[in-house]
């Protein structure tokens, strides 16, 4: 779980990186969709592993020697509404909480439990008062619902946000509809080997209406170990056309590569500072 925050240190710089060569007058997927799309990835990110914190493993925090609950940062206050569910599980932030890796979050996370997350049919949904993640303003909800087992007994869950995302006067609203399997590392002791996939689609929408489909068309793969993507093809759909963005073929990696309908590819450098 530690690795994950190099993940999203990393998503976050490609943002910038991204930004600074924006085109307005790009004739295929531009520029803003690609930042956009690494931003959001950056939210989702942050977001999944503190909800996973407070609720994954048993409701306590803790199963097979792992407690979950000590990857929150030390600064964060949480209160669990009782021992019969339903339950809330509220995390403060407080005016502002920075974990080892430097994220600063602020403000309340609000996590309605169904039953243990590890169930079938439980349903885990997520709302929010004054967030902010490094200085991006959070409104909106997310579900997560345990679907089952797949044929190789791997926990599945089904994932749907709509969330508004505000920064530096930047505002778009994220919608998603994916499937999360948990490849690896839920029955081992160790709370940071695990490795999860990602399947599904989702849009971004702008203010002012503009709006771009996100396609995942291979498997995102994201192994804690690594701390990046490992590898998956996100296509990114908008008026100006099409585009994909590629994080690898499995190899532990800091690169993805931007793809245009033109032929032109761009190699964004994930390192972290």
């Amino acid at each position: 779980m530690k690795n994950l925050h190099s993940l999203l240190v990393a998503l976050t710089l490609s943002v910038a990186i991204v930004s600074c060569n924006k085109d307005k007058n790009s004739t295929d997927i531009d520029n803003e969709a690609v930042s956009n799309e690494a931003l959001g990835s950056f939210v989702e990110k942050s977001l999944t592993t503190d909800e996973d914190a407070g609720t994954m493993r048993g409701g306590d925090g803790f199963q097979n020697g792992c407690n979950w609950l000590q990857l929150l940062p030390s600064c964060a206050t949480v209160t669990i509404s009782g021992e019969t569910f339903p339950k809330t599980i509220t995390i403060d932030y407080g005016d502002g909480c920075t974990n080892q890796n430097g994220h600063t979050k602020s403000g309340i996370m609000i996590i309605l439990l169904t039953d243990e997350m590890m169930n079938t049919g439980a349903i885990r949904t997520t709302t929010f008062q004054n967030f902010v993640v490094n200085n991006t303003h959070i409104e909106g909800s997310r579900t997560l619902t345990n679907i089952g087992n797949n044929e190789n007994g791997q926990p599945m869950f089904h994932r749907s946000a709509s969330v508004t995302l505000t920064r530096n006067g930047n505002i778009f609203t994220r919608t998603s509809d994916e499937q999360v399997t948990w490849l690896s590392g839920f029955d081992t002791e160790p709370c940071g080997d695990n490795i999860f996939q990602v399947t599904g689609t989702g849009t971004c929408t702008k203010p002012n209406g503009t709006s771009r489909t996100r396609i995942i068309l291979e498997p995102i793969i994201i192994d804690q170990l690594c701390g990046y993507i490992t590898s998956g093809i996100v296509e990114l759909t908008g008026p100006n056309g099409s585009g994909t963005i590629n994080y690898g073929d499995g190899t532990c990696d800091a690169v993805a590569v931007v793809t245009r309908p033109n032929g032109n590819v761009q190699t964004i450098q994930l390192h972290h500072q």
